[in-house]
């Protein structure tokens, strides 16, 4: 017990040697800001963390607990977390060079295992090892197996090149989705005896690609004013000292937390008078307990999303007469737009009678599909999620003012939507594919009638009609989307609560149940239970996190065991 006690003291003393130059030991919390995306200005997005002195996530902050100054006016972000908006890239890099045989590279191995297994299913991770030479043991993937088979089978012999590996670490997260949160966690124990590139390379390369480097040293024999620079060159990096290898899997799990509970912000800039090329700063700050962070940074305004002047006029401006147009009425166009409203009006009851059969069905159909479906979820294609991301910009950029200027009620309401089909795209990506869906309709039916029949009375009526389909189609795809997703819950919970089960008689805790699940299963039920899990580590309370996974999944059962669950709590009975 005693040798328990001293590792975990040393392990916590490890997380204090940041090196980090705005932090110290002593700073109650600090801010670290990763990433600053001002690639749709006026609309900013700012990834950010919170830590304690310890290097660990200040748990229970609110979105009102974080606040944004541009110089020197108050804006209202948009807070949420970052995990369930983008998903990460890591890049797991590790000194393989001859000191680090034996214990610090069995201790290193099984660090880097904590790390993984703490990545979510849509997270993706690389493994890169170096000694003389950088080897990619594994390229990016979203398979936790295949990364955690790369670590296993990694040995150690050789010299030590950091600047060749920090290089190597950043071109494999080149092929990463530029949307998602990218990261490099090096460990090193010693001094570059083999780069090929030099310090400033390094330093320029992570500075061009724009993502935190977390430098870990080990030991002694270290250049520590050289994993500075390295830290200091990368946004929201930052180096570690790690006396011994005991002390690692402690320094990589709140490295983990730290990653995975960073927090979105996302602002409307005031800026919009400066021109291209102009720098905006701004300052972010935490208030918790009479206790004050600030972190400050700033952006370029993009080319051409800044002010344009207007171009001075040198002659007198003129009107040009042109003919009007006299619009003749057609003799069919009262038929035909007769003709046209019963088309749209039988495509209206049919895509309802299809939403109503698929919502209703018969009790018999219901029962013969629970006995031949098996419980198991089918896994969502990849491709549809690859194209989701592509779009997820333009989507964005479309959604995104129509977001602001919508009532809040209807905008309640549309994220609840979301939140029951899982929560496949943004508020914004989501009116986004409405207004395409509306415009884009309205100008095929507008443009089909203008050449079939001709006239633009007619063309008009038919892009009204077509934009009234555009616009109910995104509406009923996402019902359907939240049924299968209900359904698939409503078979993934009878194993779930049996894994829950064995997992309380095998003696673990609920929240150790909860991650027994969510290892071993990839379903929308572990995706919830993930989000569950995530919530309680980050300091909510528990009833209301458990209220509302109850209220996002929408089905009885659920609520039913999300009340033992509470019950079980308030009397303090077991599980």
């Amino acid at each position: 017990m005693s040798s328990r006690r001293i590792t975990a003291a040393a392990a916590a003393i490890a997380v204090l040697f940041l090196l980090s130059g705005p932090a110290r030991a002593d700073d109650p919390m600090r801010i670290v800001i990763s990433r600053v995306d001002a690639g749709q200005f006026p609309t900013v997005r700012l990834v950010a963390s919170v830590v304690d002195a310890s290097g660990k996530a200040v748990p229970g902050l609110r979105p009102e607990d974080l606040q944004l100054r541009e110089g020197n006016l108050p804006i209202s972000p948009t807070v949420t977390l970052a995990s369930l908006v983008y998903p990460v890239a890591l890049a797991i890099v590790v000194d393989t060079s001859g000191s680090m045989s034996g214990r610090p590279l069995v201790d290193a191995k099984a660090a880097m295992a904590t790390m993984i297994t703490a990545l979510g299913p849509n997270d993706q991770v690389a493994v890169l090892s170096f000694n003389a030479t950088v080897r990619v043991v594994q390229p990016l993937t979203s398979d936790k197996t295949r990364a955690l088979a790369a670590v296993g089978s990694i040995t150690a012999g050789g010299d030590t090149a950091i600047y060749d590996a920090v290089v190597g670490a950043a071109q494999a997260l080149d092929g990463a989705d530029p949307t998602v949160r990218r990261a490099i966690v090096l460990l090193t124990d010693g001094l570059d005896t083999a780069s090929r590139n030099t310090t400033a390379s390094a330093v320029a390369r992570l500075a061009a690609a724009g993502l935190p480097l977390y430098a870990v040293g080990l030991g002694e024999n270290l250049d520590r004013s050289v994993l500075q620079a390295l830290a200091q060159a990368s946004p929201g990096g930052a180096a570690y000292i790690a006396p011994t290898s005991a002390q690692l899997a402690g320094l990589y799990t709140a490295l983990a937390e730290q990653i995975l509970t960073e927090y979105s912000i996302e602002y409307h800039s005031a800026a919009t008078a400066l021109p291209d090329g102009a720098i905006v700063p701004f300052e972010l700050s935490v208030s918790r307990g009479g206790v004050v962070a600030r972190a400050a940074s700033s952006f370029a305004i993009p080319a051409g999303h800044g002010a344009r002047e207007a171009p001075a006029s040198t002659a007198p401006a003129t009107k040009e007469l042109t003919p009007a147009v006299v619009v003749t009425a057609d003799d069919h166009s009262s038929s035909w737009v007769v003709s046209l409203l019963g088309a749209m009006t039988a495509l209206m009851f049919v895509l309802w009678l299809y939403e109503l059969t698929l919502y209703v069905g018969s009790g018999q159909r219901r029962r013969v599909l629970a006995l031949i479906r098996d419980a198991a979820v089918e896994p969502e294609e990849p491709t549809r999620a690859t194209v989701l991301r592509r779009l997820a910009r333009p989507l964005r950029g479309l959604g995104g003012p129509l977001l602001r200027v919508l009532p809040a009620r209807f905008l309640e309401q549309m994220r609840e939507r979301l939140e029951l089909a899982g929560a496949p795209i943004s508020e914004a990506e989501f009116i986004g594919i409405r207004f395409a869906s509306t415009a884009g309709f309205a100008l095929a039916l507008g443009l089909i009638v203008f050449l079939v029949r001709g006239g633009l009375e007619s063309a008009a009526i038919g892009g009204v009609f077509g934009a009234a389909a555009g616009l109910s189609i995104p509406g009923f795809v996402l019902g359907s989307m939240a049924r299968r997703r209900k359904n698939a819950i409503r078979k993934a919970l009878v194993p779930t609560l049996d894994m829950l089960a064995l997992s309380a008689d095998a003696g673990l805790a609920f929240d150790g149940a909860i991650a027994q699940v969510v290892l071993r299963w990839k379903n929308p039920l572990s995706e919830e239970l993930r989000r569950l899990l995530l919530e309680f580590q980050m300091g909510r309370d528990r009833r209301q996190a458990l209220r509302e996974l109850a209220r996002r999944t929408d089905l009885p059962d659920v609520g039913r065991f999300v009340n033992a669950v509470i019950q079980a709590d308030t009397l303090g009975v077991g599980l």
